[in-house]
């Protein structure tokens, strides 16, 4: 979370804000050829932004829920995040026909 919203729609608005960038640029008079270069050396780099926030692990904050995916043939499990050092409530099955 950044500001409140979900980093894919903070990724997704660095995207689109790029894009529009290279389309003004080209309606301005800029040569297409050099927009084109530049805006795909800014797209590589916000592609490793988004590669260095995509690769963070979850985060989960006591009290919130979680769903365990199991195999094929076993029920999924939900659960959620006690308080430490209590420990997390025991997993209840979920009625979704197993795993993937």
């Amino acid at each position: 979370m950044i500001a409140g919203r979900p980093t894919n729609l903070w990724l997704g608005l660095a995207t689109a804000i790029q894009g529009a960038i290279a389309i003004t640029a080209v309606a301005l008079g800029a040569d297409a050829g050099t927009v084109a270069t530049l805006s795909g050396a800014w797209g590589a780099v916000f592609g490793a932004i988004i590669l260095v926030i995509a690769n963070q692990p979850p985060t989960l904050n006591p009290g919130d829920t979680f769903h365990v995916q199991t195999p094929a043939g076993q029920p999924n499990y939900q659960t959620t995040v006690a308080t430490p050092p209590a420990a997390d409530q025991p997993p209840t099955p979920v009625a979704d026909g197993g795993g993937a």
